[in-house]
């Protein structure tokens, strides 16, 4: 199968649509556990978030892809970008310990 420049500008743009799909689930998964935290019924709020990221993520990967496997892949391939991204931000900050501080 030879690759077209067609092929190849689908899938660049399969790539940024995955990032903005990853960008939204990964930012609602980050506002969720900091907002929803402490209400009272987070359980409930937890399972709602996640049902309607999960559907937008994967409504967004196949329209995007256009039901094919190649620009799936390549939605797929933006939001484990995304992800990777999210997981560098979201890291706690190193705890620097002193000579004779406690713990």
């Amino acid at each position: 199968m030879q690759m077209t420049w067609y092929d190849l500008q689908k899938m660049v743009f399969c790539l940024a649509v995955g990032l903005g799909i990853g960008y939204f689930h990964f930012g609602g998964l980050w506002l969720t556990l900091q907002r929803f935290a402490g209400t009272r019924r987070y359980g409930l709020v937890f399972v709602a978030s996640f049902l309607f990221r999960s559907f937008v993520t994967l409504a967004g990967v196949y329209f995007a892809g256009n039901g094919e496997w190649l620009g799936m892949t390549a939605c797929l391939a933006g939001i484990l970008i995304m992800r990777k991204i999210f997981i560098g931000k979201m890291q706690p900050l190193a705890v620097i310990r002193t000579k004779g501080s406690p713990v």
